[in-house]
């Protein structure tokens, strides 16, 4: 690697430093990119919106959001009559997607608009921020390791932002907060105020962040500390104290208008082990599977930024700036490896569940790919392919860009097949059987189904079984685990049932299928449709 090359990533010199959005670029020129990269993104994701698969998971927010604009309740329904919320997502993500339906109507493309919106803002963010811990080139980096190298389609944040999930609001939230953080550090304490707002509605917009989020500002504060770095120690930890101060009255004011709307729910047990905590052999071997599809990238940038911080702390003596940074990415580096051991060694192993690791440590993978191929020089690129051949000896140089070629050339081919299949995806089975249902069955009738994404496309009452039976399935698709469901579809009375790819999968209605209490009156894509049999 030449000295120049070498110097662009160790070296925390204020040039380098504040080749960022109030460096050499000026402000308006870095507001016009920003503004231009989060309008790219967001056309791009608009194509086709509506033809990807309607998720499981999308259809219990999407229902409640329904609910609550045309009813009023914001839950969901049982038989026609107001239930409790349970399985869907925040009100940060629930009530944006009711906005959304008041104004564009009810729809699966219009829930998704919502989220669409949160993840070009997030993938901006997220390359702004890296433009401040690195230098533009890690920047557009970061945006090539978002949009180029998640093989697997869970990982991806682009497709992940096309669909109505908790993840995209809660990340534009968390990367938010580290801008304001950031800006903390380098210019006016009172930034770390929104900061704690921001890092608030994250937290609410789902829980789980939470234990992440404490690593990474407890780490940033340990690496002020080491610093001998007390402003920033200080700005850290206050942010700490001021967003448990701030989550009370972020979470009654987002809740507000939903003050007396909701009905109290049932709490449900056991569903921690089911996705937290699972130690189990198997599902450790298919976390470790779904880390080489799609999470090597991230883990060798986690890993590589983790092995230059001694270094980068030894060499970054003077001044404070030069400390900004490293308390920066110790903070990233906190959250994005904290997320990725618990994915390895405790998770479900379910790729989804990696996807904020990934996106978050995107920059470091961008600053280790920089590195590998000389500032993403073409030339220096092929000059240290064909060395080797040249030479007949393989060096430093050269192994590090055969390993980046060979990641990229590993992950390109699997995201781009993931792109073509997601944008030219025509799922939409689930929309000619709502169709059938609420025209071809009587007005009274009750459809028995856990299919949660008809649920806000019908206008006949449905019934589904409790959220304790979600616990007991998972148990069995994800944990491999023959567990009893004491679950009797017959007992609300329905006239037809709806199976799909959630209730089929784990074999719900197989016993009253057999039974013979219903018989088949339609097969559309993965759903079937019956009807009750008279007796």
């Amino acid at each position: 690697m030449t000295k120049k090359a070498a110097g662009q990533r160790n070296s925390l010199a204020p040039s380098t430093a504040r080749i960022r959005v109030d460096g050499i670029v000026s402000p308006t020129n870095a507001l016009l990119r920003v503004t231009g990269l989060f309008v790219v993104l967001l056309l791009a994701g608009l194509w086709n919106l509506e033809g990807p698969e309607f998720w499981w998971d999308e259809g219990w927010t999407l229902s409640v959001a329904r609910n609550f604009v045309e009813s009023g309740h914001y839950g969901r329904l049982l038989d026609g009559q107001p239930a409790p919320g349970g399985l869907e997502a925040s009100p940060v993500v629930t009530l944006p997607i009711a906005l959304s339906f008041q104004v564009f109507g009810v729809g699966l493309w219009q829930g998704r608009l919502v989220s669409l919106v949160c993840a070009a803002a997030a993938i901006t963010l997220l390359v702004a921020l890296a433009a401040r811990m690195y230098d533009q080139t890690a920047a557009w980096g970061t945006l090539g390791v978002l949009l180029l190298l998640p093989a697997h389609p869970q990982l991806s944040a682009l497709l992940t932002g096309r669909q109505v999930l908790g993840e995209m609001p809660m990340l534009l939230f968390l990367i938010g907060g580290y801008l304001c953080l950031d800006a903390a550090l380098r210019r006016r304490a009172l930034w770390i105020m929104p900061a704690a707002v921001c890092w608030s509605l994250a937290l609410f917009a789902k829980a789980q962040t939470f234990p992440f989020w404490l690593v990474s500002l407890a780490g940033a504060t340990g690496m002020a500390l080491l610093l001998r770095h007390w402003r920033a120690a200080a700005i850290v930890t206050g942010g700490m104290a001021l967003t448990f101060l701030a989550r009370p009255w972020a979470m009654q004011i987002i809740t507000l208008p939903i003050a007396g709307r909701t009905l109290p729910g049932t709490a449900i047990s056991g569903i921690y082990e089911v996705t937290a905590f699972v130690p189990n052999l198997t599902n450790r071997l298919f976390a470790l599977q779904m880390i080489l599809i799609g999470g090597l990238p991230a883990l060798l940038g986690l890993s590589d930024a983790a092995w230059r911080f001694p270094h980068d702390a030894r060499a970054a003596r003077t001044p404070d700036q030069f400390h900004d940074t490293l308390v920066m990415r110790a903070a990233i580096l906190g959250l994005a490896g904290g997320w990725f051991v618990w994915f390895a060694i405790l998770s479900v192993g379910v790729p989804r569940y990696l996807f904020p690791a990934v996106f978050t440590s995107a920059m470091f993978t961008a600053a280790l790919l920089r590195d590998l191929t000389g500032g993403f020089r073409p030339g220096f690129v092929v000059e240290h392919l064909v060395a080797p051949l040249r030479m007949r000896r393989l060096t430093r140089q050269s192994a590090g860009v055969w390993l980046a070629t060979l990641l990229v050339a590993t992950a390109l081919p699997l995201t781009l097949l993931s792109y073509w299949r997601h944008f030219t995806a025509d799922e939409r089975a689930v929309f000619r059987v709502a169709a059938f249902l609420n025209t071809q069955t009587p007005q009274d009738a009750l459809i028995e189904t856990y299919e949660s994404e008809l649920h806000v496309l019908l206008d006949r009452r449905y019934h589904y079984p409790p959220d304790q039976v979600h616990v007991e399935l998972n148990r069995r698709s994800l944990l491999g685990r023959e567990t009893p469901v004491e679950y009797d579809p017959l007992a609300a009375h329905p006239t037809h049932l709806v199976v799909g790819r959630f209730a089929g999968g784990n074999a719900l209605y197989a016993d009253v299928i057999a039974s013979g209490a219903f018989h088949e009156i339609l097969r559309d894509g993965r759903y079937i449709v019956y009807e009750r049999v008279q007796r």
